[in-house]
């Protein structure tokens, strides 16, 4: 297998979405999203950032500082420099808050934070599990001395313009102008989950976005694993049919369900843009999409055995799987105008959205699907 991904970028269907409006949503009033958007955002402002109990971390900044982004507040907003410094400063030690970070860097200024970007990679990749999921992820060591060239050093074709949902503004990124390589330096431990494992590819996409040079093995595992673990399901032939995942396994007393079948999806998405494949063409991906199909809901993260466990970063997962699969429905359903009808109604007078877990992250997970905030799958001049 070759050492690091090609950098040849599919472009179609790329570059149809990326003339594709992301503006007023027909069923859908953008002026009420936006009040919900700006009422969560102040919500956030006075909440704190609580920590995770399972893995440790001891705040939520990245979360919260992705939201931030995404709502449009500025980089000068002293909130969002505090969130900001903070993960800066912080070790790199945990997967969720690693793919986080790389996400907001990206986003934000990729030429300028591609060093840490590149720390961000070196540690998704050494974190990878020997069967290609992640866990909650220890630091490494690999991460201190950042490459000061990459090979091959190139120039990125084209400024990397990104349409706003909600808004008339194109972004304009700024061009990479060189090539930075991560290696494999260590293996993670045996076995991981598939909520920190779908994390790991959001942070791998926003690294290779920013001129990260990916090891292909690291992809090819991480792809042998979402097939491998698919649940048999309903299948037509090979991969079709209709078929899901769950947290772990495909053993048949945990069926799959919603928040990581939809998870799935994004980031078998997100890998074929990656290695330059058409991920409309993949089977099990669509086996995956016609399970969500089947069993949509915006109300229930179904499947679990209390389909109100993480029912918003469910949500959330619906929505990457929607805007990076490039499809308006499910089915017959529009997740968009069911997803954003439903949280318009049950969002509190204090701007937050309540559930069976943390109402900080559950305020967080709302915004991002009312904001529509995952990019679609265009070439925007970095991995390219």
């Amino acid at each position: 297998m070759k050492s690091a991904l090609a950098l040849l970028v599919l472009v179609a269907p790329a570059l149809a979405q990326q003339e594709k409006k992301l503006g007023a949503h027909p069923g859908v009033d953008d002026s009420k999203v936006e009040a919900a958007i700006q009422k969560g955002i102040q919500y956030l402002r006075g909440a704190g950032s609580p920590g995770h109990k399972h893995s440790g971390a001891t705040h939520s900044d990245e979360l919260k500082l992705w939201t931030f982004i995404h709502a449009g507040v500025p980089e000068t907003d002293p909130k969002f420099r505090e969130y900001l410094d903070r993960i800066l400063k912080d070790p790199l030690d945990q997967t969720y808050k690693v793919a986080l970070q790389a996400m907001c860097l990206e986003e934000i200024n990729r030429a300028k934070h591609q060093g840490r970007i590149w720390q961000c990679a070196q540690f998704l990749v050494d974190n990878q599990c020997k069967n290609g999921q992640w866990s909650y992820g220890d630091p490494t060591e690999f991460t201190k001395d950042v490459p000061s060239t990459g090979t091959p050093k190139a120039v990125a074709s084209g400024g990397g313009k990104v349409k706003e949902f909600g808004t008339p503004q194109t972004k304009e990124k700024p061009k990479i102008t060189q090539k930075l390589s991560v290696k494999k330096m260590k293996d993670g431990p045996s076995t991981g989950d598939n909520s920190n494992t779908q994390y790991a590819a959001l942070g791998l996409r926003a690294c290779f976005d920013a001129g990260i040079m990916i090891p292909e093995e690291v992809v090819g595992l991480a792809v042998k694993w979402w097939l491998e673990s698919q649940h048999k399901g309903v299948s037509e032939s090979g991969y079709g049919g209709v078929r899901g995942w769950n947290y772990k396994t495909e053993e048949a007393d945990k069926p799959a369900y919603m928040s990581m079948t939809a998870g799935a999806v994004g980031s078998l998405c997100m890998y074929d843009y990656m290695l330059g494949r058409d991920w409309k063409r993949n089977a099990a991906t669509k086996a995956g999409a016609n399970w969500i199909a089947s069993n949509f809901s915006v109300t229930d993260n179904v499947g679990r055995s209390d389909p109100k466990d993480w029912q918003y970063y469910g949500l959330y997962a619906i929505e990457r799987a929607g805007v990076l699969y490039d499809v308006e429905k499910f089915g017959k359903m529009d997740w968009y105008l069911e997803g954003a009808t439903h949280l318009l109604k049950i969002q509190e007078k204090d701007g937050s959205w309540k559930g069976d877990s943390e109402t900080v992250w559950n305020t967080c997970f709302a915004i991002l699907f009312l904001k529509r905030a995952t990019r679609p799958l265009v070439a925007t001049g970095g991995g390219k």
